[in-house]
Parts: C-alpha cells; sequence; structure tokens
C-alpha cells in the first residue's frame, strides 16, 4: 500500500458507463474527454480532513498515476479536489 505524504491523496476512480464514439481508437489507448471524474479515496495523508471511502471530484487532467510492484496507484493533491459526493 502508498502511504501517501504532503498533500496527496491516493484514490480509485470510478468507473461510469462506457459512452459508444464514432471514433476507432485501439484498445490500449486511453481517451477520457470528460473535465472531471469521480474518485474514491483510498488513503488519505495523515493531516487530510478527508477520509477514506470518501466520493470526490477532481479534474481528470491533474490525476496522477504511479506504478510500481505490479501496482497501479492513481493520486490526487488534496487542494485539486472539487467537493464531496453524497446520496441523499
Amino acid at each position: 500500500m502508498l502511504y501517501p505524504l504532503g498533500k496527496y491523496l491516493v484514490v480509485e476512480p470510478l468507473e461510469e458507463e462506457k459512452q459508444e464514439v464514432g471514433v476507432l481508437i485501439p484498445e490500449d489507448v486511453e481517451v477520457d474527454a470528460r473535465p472531471y471524474k469521480l474518485v474514491s479515496i483510498i488513503e488519505p495523508n495523515a493531516n487530510s480532513i478527508l477520509r477514506s471511502g470518501m466520493k470526490v471530484l477532481v479534474p481528470t487532467h491533474l490525476l496522477e498515476q504511479a506504478s510500481f510492484f505490479g501496482k497501479t496507484y492513481y493520486l490526487i493533491t488534496e487542494n485539486n479536489v472539487i467537493g464531496f459526493y453524497s446520496k441523499e
């Protein structure tokens, strides 16, 4: 498990239903044209007011990806979180 420092959060992108498009793209290319993505917080930094399990909205282009030891982690800085989502 990666434990974030500073203002980083380890998150997991939440999958949304894929829409069919009229352009053929190779299968190994990831394209996400949506400006924002809903992610679930896996591990917040020690000083964060955000907690594991919260669903937050972040800019898609600022979501960082780090892979090592066969595992991929997604990271975002806490100051890039736009808001949190709750089913009321």
